[in-house]
């Protein structure tokens, strides 16, 4: 099982993501996403008990009020995973560090690139696309204008137990 541990955008961009997975799906096959809920990553955990993870994002959040970040342009990480970066910000920094430090505790990491280190906050739009169709995938996206400014009010947990093949939402919490 995983657990996913961060905030889902507002509209439109939530729509707009959508949209864009649609268009991806009808030009490359892809199909749906793993995580149907448009959102940026703060923390990611493997064979954790997902109300503990609940109860410290709920005690987080309280220490955290809402905030701006902006997106711009398109990227693609190693494993051809394209997405749009998040700006790094301090507010953002702070709220990901105090939620990395608080469950890092509660089971092993879904992967490194969560922790304060490594980590890069982005919105995915397609993942393991195939060598040959990057290009094409990030040719196609630079029709969509990525360049958005928006309030973070909210921080999710979403579960993805292991007979499932796309993640449910367990809990919004507002900062």
């Amino acid at each position: 099982m995983s657990i996913i541990v961060g905030p889902t955008l507002p509209e439109p961009y939530y729509s707009t993501v959508k949209d864009v997975w649609a268009d991806l799906d009808a030009e490359f096959g892809f199909g749906s996403m793993v995580n149907p809920f448009p959102h940026f990553t703060l923390y990611g955990l493997d064979d954790a008990d997902v109300d503990a993870v609940e109860r410290v994002v709920s005690e987080v959040a309280a220490n955290h009020g809402p905030f701006s970040v902006r997106t711009d342009g398109i990227g693609v990480f190693p494993g051809n995973h394209v997405y749009v970066p998040v700006t790094h910000s301090r507010t953002l920094g702070d709220l990901h560090g105090e939620m990395v430090d608080e469950l890092r505790a509660l089971g092993d990491p879904l992967m490194p690139f969560y922790e304060p280190g490594s980590w890069f906050p982005h919105v995915g739009l397609a993942l393991g696309v195939d060598d040959e169709q990057v290009g094409e995938v990030v040719s196609f996206l630079l029709d969509y204008d990525f360049a958005w400014e928006f309030t973070v009010d909210n921080v999710e947990v979403e579960y993805l137990s292991d007979e499932a093949s796309q993640f449910e939402r367990v809990a919004s919490v507002e900062l």
